[in-house]
C-alpha cells in the first residue's frame, strides 16, 4: 500500500499545482469582468488626460 502511495504522490501535487492555478485563472478573469463600465471609462480619460499634459518635441 505504501509503494502505491509513493508512486502516486507526484501525480496527487500536479493535480493540487494545476487546480491552484485554475482556481487563480477564473478569479483574476472575473475580477477583470465585474469591472465596471464608469470605471473604465474613467481610467481611460485620466490616461488622456495625462497624454495631453505630457510636454512635446
Amino acid at each position: 500500500m505504501k509503494v502505491l502511495f509513493k508512486f502516486l504522490r507526484p501525480f496527487r501535487r500536479l493535480l493540487w499545482a494545476l487546480i491552484v492555478a485554475f482556481m487563480v485563472g477564473v478569479h483574476n478573469f472575473y475580477k477583470q469582468e465585474m469591472d465596471s463600465p464608469d470605471s473604465i471609462v474613467n481610467s481611460i480619460e485620466i490616461d488622456e488626460r495625462e497624454d495631453d499634459s505630457a510636454p512635446k518635441d
